[in-house]
This record gives C-alpha cells, sequence and structure tokens, in this order.
C-alpha cells in the first residue's frame, strides 16, 4: 500500500447532495465574508437540493448546541431558507 489514506468517520451513512458543502458554509456564520464568499461559489446552496442540506446541518448542529455551539446564526439560516 503507498500513499496516504484519510477516513472520516463523523458521520456514518448517506447524506443530502451538497452536505459537505452545507456543514462548511454553516461553520462559516460567524465569520460572514467567508460565509459571503462560500455562498457566492457554490451556487448550489440556493438550489432545492442545497436548501434541504441547509436545513439538515442546521438541525444536527442544532443538536449540538446545548454543548456551545453556536445557535443564534443557525436560526437565522433556518428562517432564510424556510422563507
Amino acid at each position: 500500500m503507498s500513499g496516504a489514506t484519510l477516513l472520516d468517520f463523523e458521520g456514518f451513512g448517506l447524506a443530502p447532495v451538497g452536505y459537505d458543502l452545507a456543514l462548511l458554509y454553516a461553520y462559516s456564520l460567524l465569520a460572514p465574508q467567508t460565509a459571503a464568499r462560500i455562498r457566492a461559489e457554490f451556487p448550489l446552496l440556493d438550489n432545492p437540493a442545497g436548501h434541504t442540506a441547509l436545513l439538515v446541518v442546521a438541525a444536527d448542529l442544532l443538536q449540538s448546541a446545548s454543548r456551545g455551539d453556536h445557535p443564534d446564526p443557525l436560526h437565522a439560516l433556518i428562517t432564510s431558507v424556510t422563507r
């Protein structure tokens, strides 16, 4: 075996199209310039599949909000997607 292998077991199973991108975007919400750049570079987040991914990510992250993650930007994200 040659080369490096990276395994990511943060989540297991299938996720909606754009889940990783939505996760990156959600974590960037505390850095508005970065969030705007991600949103501009990846139009997937502005279509129905992207909206689904954003809502799934927001729900996942809100579950961990009790452990100190950032809930306020997530509520705003949910509101913007569901309008």
